[in-house]
């Protein structure tokens, strides 16, 4: 809090790529010419409405300094409008969001947290160029696993067990085979047996 309480040093570091939570951000300028896209950046937004995360280029990446070397990574972008459904975004009935890339935000403060922005590419409409598809990417080395765990494979063999007790008396082979400390050595004919099916 004091470094952030006494501001960025004089300096900043300007860079053309950068890597964050496992995402490769590169701005407009060095995708220029390339076949490549890492210019595209989401950003979940608050106080929206429907929920709709604004979209946006990546024009440039400053790297902040402060005191006690501590640093703030921001990024420069060109926001697309997201405020108007139909004019500057649209969601078609399957879900995809496309955004209009001539209707654009003038803001004060073009500004993101790096820790922020997520990875996200644009694909131009075969049927209108002036709009774009928007396509999330996933984060590399994040991989996706799946919730439901199948029963162990010892479980199931327990199941398909049936349980059978010799001559002796079940109280002491019950007493013999939970603490495991009384009687010493067992025998083989004074423990239970499990037979599979």
């Amino acid at each position: 809090m004091l470094a952030l309480a006494h501001g960025p040093e004089r300096r900043a570091t300007h860079y053309s790529g950068y890597n964050m939570s496992g995402f490769r951000f590169h701005t407009l300028h060095h995708d220029e010419n390339k076949k490549t896209q890492n210019n595209g950046v989401m950003v979940k937004g608050e106080n929206q409405i429907d929920d709709v995360p604004w979209y946006v280029t990546l024009t440039e990446i400053v790297d902040l300094c402060y005191t006690q070397k501590k640093r703030v990574v921001l990024f420069n972008c060109n926001w697309y409008d997201t405020t108007q459904r139909g004019g500057g975004y649209k969601i078609d009935r399957y879900g995809i969001t496309s955004v209009n890339t001539t209707c654009k935000l003038h803001i004060k403060d073009p500004f993101v947290l790096a820790s922020q922005a997520t990875q996200v590419f644009y694909v131009k409409e075969i049927k209108n160029k002036t709009w774009s598809v928007v396509v999330e990417t996933k984060a590399r080395s994040v991989y996706e696993m799946p919730n439901d765990e199948g029963q162990p494979y010892q479980e199931e063999e327990a199941q398909r067990c049936i349980h059978t007790t010799t001559n002796q008396n079940e109280d002491e082979s019950n007493d013999i085979n939970n603490s495991g400390d009384e009687g010493g050595d067992e025998d083989e004919d004074e423990t239970n047996h499990m037979d599979l099916e």
